[in-house]
């Protein structure tokens, strides 16, 4: 088992790839029953985009509401960034848009000014 913290996973349980990232199924060390997601982001990949993860991370320690994924914990190990984050099962986004019938669109009311126009500045004669 590979330790993140107070968390764990193995590399056998992998959840996911990307272009930047590997993702594995972990556990909390104490609480074997609290899954998360383990987010391996290798440093070398990230080049030019490492401040933009800075920020992402930032951003996630502050946010915390039920329709965004937590994040746990943030750790550097040799070489590699770990994102400790809630699982969640059932499929990316794609899985499910794939799987629903299409969306549609709701159509937007239109848009009124809050009052009527004033009208036109006339300035006296000087």
């Amino acid at each position: 088992m590979e330790s993140v913290g107070d968390f764990e996973f193995s590399k056998r349980d992998l959840v996911g790839h990307g272009a930047f990232a590997v993702v594995f199924r972990g556990r909390h060390k104490q609480d074997h029953t609290k899954e998360v997601a383990i987010k391996c982001i290798s440093k070398k990949n990230l080049a030019k985009s490492q401040t933009l993860l800075g920020k992402e991370i930032r951003i996630l320690k502050e946010l915390q509401h039920e329709n965004i994924v937590a994040l746990y914990d943030c750790q550097e190990i040799s070489g590699s960034v770990y994102l400790v984050m809630e699982y969640c099962n059932g499929g990316d986004l794609a899985d499910y848009l794939q799987g629903s019938p299409p969306l549609t669109p709701t159509p937007s009311p239109p848009l009124t000014p809050p009052h009527p126009p004033s009208p036109p500045l006339t300035l006296p004669p000087q």
